[in-house]
């Protein structure tokens, strides 16, 4: 059965002094029990689509064409059909959860309300039903959770409990809008699990949103692509990702970082903003097969096989491959002879406490950590959400002080130093941050912000603005953008911005932390080139933070694995991904989606999530893991090199989970 129908939707914005085609021409439906992948570019029209299917329209849209929901127009709805469409027809689950919830109200607050509207139900029977919803999506101790704050929440529970907002009322249609950007592998497989059986057990339809390729295959039945407003290419999710027609979507799959290693392409331009509906075809400017014919017309949707369609003069039918750089080969020179690298950075053995509130227990973020950079060198950082991974990055940038161990950054202990001297020192670690536009002050200009390490360092004027103006050159972007503020830019523009800040002042360490992850996927691929490029410097050494692993595999030299503030697995990043040793390692590996083949070798799947707080002494993961023994309960293990390799693992039965993962 159709639950949505969406014919021939044109949604064009005026705003003084512009307007914006936002949709051309769009269709696209999605039957009950049903999981369909609405993918693209940021700025490609995939939120709009989902705006006009709910009736939230911005000020100053106007749309024509039909969004038939059990065969009621929305575009016609009035407020009070409207109001009774979002409750029980369709919900929308928005790509911010923090940003979308009520920062005043707890959040039992929030879904109550909801429950009560809609649904009509008493304030003591929304509440259980509220903590029933909660348990299903996975939120540990429901009925405490009910009287937290949004800030009191991690990021991967605030977004469990859009999903419960989304689905208490039991809508007809989900729309999830991004819902796994900035989530762990493990808390993404768990949110891409809900809505597959809210599709499955409950028979809905689900519309998923997002530019993550890898878990959209993992999930969805079919898909559609959006370029610039229109469709581009639509069916079956395993033929268009499998065997992609139209050059765009071969631009986007080529884009994505591959647990196997494959390499990246990234896409040179910028998808356009179109003022009107396009005559011709709006890829035909970065597309290497356009032709004159392409300039001079709009191609329309060809039936490619049973339900497939992509609108191209030229449909491509030759095997995907891509013809990226792999960072590997850098790490063959970089590992070559010579001299020893310089140590541009040292932890050793640190343990960060964060203090409790009103005198409760403090959170232990960090314990016994010991880690070192080289000038040179690339080190991946991975783990959970709640791991510790952007702990580490404060404590090496000088953010925390740690309760026991210490910190030195290019040569000197941090402990050592006060004052003047302190901040100099600091200068010579920086961080690039995950959210590009938030890091950069809306008052200033790039040209202020980019110059703020040198002001730091006590840089002469005339010395700034060239040193400014060399570090916009090395990022590619026109000098115009000196003058221009955070709003005027973006992601991918705001991100270079953000490098070219880090990269001014010639610092010995750069800390990336999760810097891809609030891009689309042909952005990151251009951002990653620009950072492989910062991590090729052999006079600098680098941290990235991320809970991407196909992006960590691709141009790092080594990686942590924490769990729970403590390293559990480190070494090559080829030898820890290709042969991983510690069963945490193995199950993140497990888990990670991919478009390829994804994680070869026998799989780990961890027994269930666990709070901190009930982890007692032995092994941390003994609780979740297939392998643990009473032995494993006692006393923590110690990291330690095994069979002659040069990783570390920090595993009992290191030495028996060769023969272990064969029994499963």
């Amino acid at each position: 059965m159709t639950l949505l129908s969406v014919e021939d939707l044109s949604v064009l914005i005026r705003r003084p002094g512009h307007e914006v085609a936002a949709l051309s021409g769009v269709h696209l439906h999605v039957e009950a029990g049903e999981v369909v992948g609405l993918v693209g570019e940021s700025g490609g029209g995939k939120s709009m689509v989902a705006r006009s299917v709910v009736g939230l329209l911005p000020a100053g849209a106007r749309a024509t064409g039909r969004v038939l929901f059990d065969g009621a127009d929305v575009l016609t709805m009035d407020p009070a059909a409207l109001q009774a469409h979002r409750g029980r027809g369709a919900a929308l689950c928005f790509q911010n959860p923090r940003g979308a919830l009520s920062p005043t109200r707890t959040v039992g607050a929030q879904l109550t309300d909801r429950l009560r509207t809609h649904r009509g139900m008493d304030r003591d029977r929304a509440r259980e039903v509220a903590a029933e919803l909660f348990e299903s999506v996975g939120i540990r101790s429901p009925r405490r959770r009910l009287d937290a704050y949004p800030h009191e929440l991690s990021g991967g529970m605030a977004q469990r409990v859009m999903i419960s907002l989304a689905t208490g009322c039991a809508p007809g249609l989900l729309i999830a809008d991004e819902p796994t950007t900035g989530l762990d592998v493990t808390l993404t497989g768990e949110i891409l699990n809900r809505f597959r059986a809210a599709a499955n057990t409950e028979g809905r339809g689900v519309l998923l949103i997002s530019h993550d390729l890898a878990s959209i295959a993992q999930v969805c039945d079919r898909v559609v692509v959006l370029y610039a407003g229109t469709v581009v290419e639509s069916g079956p999710a395993a033929q268009v990702l499998g065997e992609p027609a139209h050059p765009y979507t071969r631009a986007l799959l080529r884009s994505v970082p591959d647990l196997g290693g494959r390499p990246v392409t990234a896409t040179p331009g910028a998808m356009p903003l179109l003022r009107e509906p396009p005559a011709a075809c709006p890829f035909a400017p970065r597309c290497a097969h356009a032709t004159g014919e392409c300039a001079a017309g709009r191609p329309e949707p060809a039936a490619l096989a049973a339900d497939w369609t992509a609108a191209c003069f030229h449909p491509q039918t030759a095997p995907l491959a891509g013809t990226g750089t792999r960072i590997a080969e850098r790490r063959e020179r970089a590992s070559g002879g010579g001299a020893e690298p310089q140590v541009v950075a040292r932890v050793r053995d640190a343990h960060v406490v964060y203090r409790g509130r009103f005198g409760g227990a403090g959170h232990h973020a960090l314990r016994g950590v010991s880690l070192s950079v080289a000038a040179g060198e690339a080190v991946g950082v991975v783990g959970e959400s709640g791991c510790g991974k952007s702990t580490l990055a404060r404590l090496m940038l000088g953010l925390v002080a740690p309760a026991s161990g210490g910190v030195e950054l290019a040569g000197r202990p941090l402990a050592e130093v006060r004052g003047r001297e302190l901040r100099r020192l600091r200068t010579r670690a920086q961080l690039v941050f995950q959210d590009p536009i938030g890091s950069l002050s809306p008052r200033r200009t790039v040209a202020d912000a980019i110059a703020e390490p040198l002001r730091a360092a006590g840089v002469g004027p005339a010395e700034r603005a060239e040193r400014v103006a060399k570090a916009l050159d090395r990022m590619e972007l026109d000098r115009s953008m000196l003058t221009r503020r955070p709003h005027e830019l973006s992601g991918g523009q705001a991100q270079r911005v953000g490098i070219a800040r880090a990269l001014v002042g010639e610092p010995d360490l750069i800390v990336f932390d999760e810097p891809t992850s609030a891009l689309d996927v042909t952005v990151q691929a251009q951002i990653l080139e620009v950072i492989a490029g910062v991590a090729r410097d052999s006079a600098r050494g680098s941290v990235f933070i991320s809970h991407d692993l196909a992006t960590v595999r691709g141009f790092c030299d080594r990686v942590v694995v924490l769990y729970l503030g403590r390293i559990v697995e480190e070494g090559p990043v080829e030898q820890v991904f290709g042969d991983p040793r510690h069963p945490y390692t193995r199950a993140l590996l497990s888990g990670a989606p991919s478009l390829g083949d994804g994680f070869a070798g026998p799989r780990v799947e961890l027994t269930r999530d666990l709070e901190e707080a009930e982890a007692g002494g032995g092994c941390p993961l003994a609780p979740r893991c297939p392998f643990a023994t009473p032995e494993c309960r006692e006393g923590e293990p110690e990291l330690l090199a095994y069979g002659g390799m040069p990783g570390r693992v920090a595993c009992r039965r290191v030495d028996e989970i060769p023969a272990l993962l064969e029994r499963l």
